[in-house]
C-alpha cells in the first residue's frame, strides 16, 4: 500500500467496523519506517489500524503479490474471514492504485448472489448457494424441425 491508500482505508475504517471486520495494513517497511511515517506523514498520524511489517518479505510471497524485479509487493487487499480463507482480493500494479469503495465487504456478508455495482439496500440474485447447478443454469433443449 502506499500512503494515500492507507490514509483513506483509515479515513473509512468505520465503515469497515460497522460488518465487524478488522482493518490492517502492511508493507515491506520495517515498524521503524511505519512510525515515521506516523510521525510526519500528516494523514497518517492518527491512523486508527496497526501496520503490518513484512520486511522479510514472507507475507508478500506467500500471497502471491511480490514483484519480482522491484522487490515490493503489488498494491493489494484481501478480505480473509475469521477461518483465515481469502474470500476477496484484489491486486493491482505498483503503479495504480486502489478505490477504496470497491472493497466488496457488504456483499460477502449478504452471503447471497449480489450483481456487478450491487451496494447495500440493493436486491441480490435469486438462487442459494444450496441450489443444483441445474437449477441456476437449466439446459435448453432442441426440439426437431
Amino acid at each position: 500500500m502506499c500512503p494515500t491508500e492507507i490514509a483513506e482505508f483509515g479515513k473509512r475504517t468505520e465503515d469497515f467496523r460497522e460488518p465487524d471486520a478488522q482493518v490492517l495494513g502492511m508493507s515491506t517497511d520495517t515498524h521503524f519506517v511505519h512510525l515515521a511515517w506516523r510521525r510526519d506523514h500528516a494523514d497518517l498520524k492518527d491512523l486508527p489500524f496497526p501496520m503490518l511489517a513484512d520486511s522479510k518479505r514472507e507475507l508478500s510471497t506467500a500471497l502471491g503479490i511480490l514483484h519480482r524485479g522491484e522487490g515490493v509487493p503489488l498494491r493489494a487487499t484481501f478480505i480473509v474471514d475469521p477461518q483465515g480463507v481469502i474470500r476477496w482480493a484484489s491486486v493491482n500494479d505498483l503503479s495504480v492504485g486502489h478505490n477504496v469503495d470497491e472493497v466488496v465487504l457488504d456483499a460477502l456478508q449478504t452471503g447471497e448472489l449480489c450483481p456487478c455495482n450491487w451496494r447495500m439496500g440493493d436486491a441480490t440474485l435469486q438462487w442459494t448457494r444450496s441450489s443444483s447447478f441445474a437449477e441456476r443454469f437449466p439446459t435448453r433443449r432442441r426440439t426437431s424441425a
